[in-house]
């Protein structure tokens, strides 16, 4: 079946583990990738929401829970899929059809019952997990009746080496992953203008939260791809913060990170902007540094950089610009080798994005992460290749747990205007995110349409106040 982009989703998702078996070089042995099973919610008859492990939905191109795709050395890939019974489909209904689900996976499908009896003419062989391993703990739900009879010893080492593998592969996107976060971006996108557009006094976080998302299934989401961020004043500060029943006030800036999720594959997306219709002095001060940060990474994102020197370029012109406005003193490029600009730039400059929000394979083989606070959560250390979709996300914040600290107060007493920054710990933070996709020629923003300059957001604002 063809795509509307003109590809075969099928055949390319059968290319994926046509290159993971050939990278795996098995002689012998089973590899088994479990999407992953629905977890109850204890004293309920309800699930938490399911989401397929990210390994299993790459090889297999789909995520039906109690799935199992499984590799024989010699023969190749099946997939098994549970089938409901009568009971189940009374409450569930009847799900995809095995004929439905393997087309989609481009390959057989068959019934999970069947997956014990799969297992059972290969024992003694080596065996290697990927993706969920829960299979060894709740076979029975997977469709196997008893796990320890199968007497299988899991090959701890040999799993990991083909999960690295796999997460290498995951790194280039194809045309069909490409399409699906473009279309993830376009409904973030949607989400955000309506947030911009809608936020005021008064509002809570909670309701500006729920005004985004539902923009962002009208555009076709299947779900948020990870739990929205939405936090006015001092809340924007903390960098995971989940939205409350506090109202935002007036002459706060109001931070929104949030993305929608299409196919399994996720947008990540933040945008900064004031509860009024401008920003105002040291807000659009540190908005236009942070927006000239990310702009400048931006622009150098291109195939063969390394990500690490990107952020460290970041940390730099961070601190030239808290320099230039009075918050550090010193010289740029000292501050950070003392990393005094992560006090207020705390965070990595972003991280892959994929089948996860922070995907799979960020780490080239071989480095390991550094405990300087300038690196310590840099989630992306690798050269930059066509087909990688990265986050470019710098931010400056007021976070007390830093600012406050008396052992930070010590160590930076000469680099820190303190009394300046004192008197804005109430601030909050500003961040600016896009998706950005690594091209032959340098870089293609995937978010770009929302809209981020202070022009823009600024006319946004007026136009959704009525002013």
């Amino acid at each position: 079946m063809q795509d509307g982009g003109g590809f075969d989703p099928a055949a390319l998702v059968a290319e994926r583990r046509a290159r993971a078996a050939e990278r795996w070089n098995l002689d012998r042995g089973v590899v088994l990738a479990p999407a992953g099973l629905m977890l109850p919610i204890a004293g309920t008859d309800q699930f938490h929401e399911y989401h397929a492990h990210p390994e299993h939905r790459y090889l297999a191109g789909v995520g039906q829970p109690g799935g199992v795709l499984a590799f024989d050395a010699g023969e190749g890939w099946t997939l098994f899929v549970p089938q409901p019974d009568a009971a189940e489909r009374v409450w569930t209904g009847d799900g995809p059809s095995l004929a439905a689900v393997g087309e989609a996976a481009g390959l057989e499908a068959r019934p999970a019952s069947e997956l014990g009896a799969w297992l059972e003419r290969r024992r003694g062989e080596p065996l290697a997990i990927i993706a969920n391993d829960d299979i060894t703990l709740r076979a029975t739900e997977y469709g196997v009746e008893s796990w320890a009879g199968l007497e299988f010893a899991t090959d701890e080492e040999e799993s990991e080496r083909l999960r690295t593998v796999v997460a290498e592969l995951r790194r280039a996107k194809d045309p069909r992953e490409l399409a699906l976060m473009r279309e993830a971006a376009a409904a973030t996108h949607r989400g955000h203008v309506a947030g911009i557009r809608k936020a005021r006094a008064g509002m809570s976080e909670r309701a500006l939260q729920i005004e985004i998302e539902v923009e962002f299934f009208r555009a076709g989401a299947e779900r948020t791809a990870y739990g929205s961020i939405v936090g006015g004043g001092p809340n924007a500060a903390t960098l995971h913060f989940s939205p409350t029943a506090r109202e935002f006030g007036e002459g706060e800036l109001i931070l929104v990170d949030a993305g929608a999720e299409i196919g399994g594959y996720a947008s990540d997306v933040t945008r900064t902007y004031p509860v009024g219709t401008r920003f105002e002095g040291i807000q659009r001060d540190l908005y236009e540094l942070v927006l000239g940060v990310q702009g400048r990474a931006i622009d150098r994102a291109r195939p063969g950089v390394e990500y690490r020197d990107l952020h460290l370029a970041a940390s730099v012109e961070t601190a030239q610009g808290l320099i230039d406005l009075g918050l550090l003193r010193g010289e740029a490029e000292g501050l950070v080798e003392r990393d005094a600009q992560a006090l207020f730039f705390p965070h990595g400059l972003g991280h892959m994005l994929g089948l996860a929000t922070h995907d799979a394979g960020g780490c080239l083989e071989g480095r390991v992460p550094s405990e300087r606070p300038t690196l310590r959560y840099l989630r992306a250390d690798l050269p930059l290749q066509p087909g990688y979709v990265v986050t470019i996300e710098p931010g400056v914040y007021f976070i007390r747990a830093l600012l406050e600290d008396p052992d930070l107060r010590r160590r930076y007493r000469d680099d820190v205007d303190w009394e300046r920054v004192d008197g804005l710990l109430d601030f909050g933070g500003i961040r600016i995110e896009d998706d950005v996709l690594i091209t032959e020629e340098g870089a293609e923003v995937l978010s770009a349409a929302t809209p981020k300059s202070l022009e823009a957001l600024e006319e946004l604002r007026r136009e959704g106040l009525g002013a």
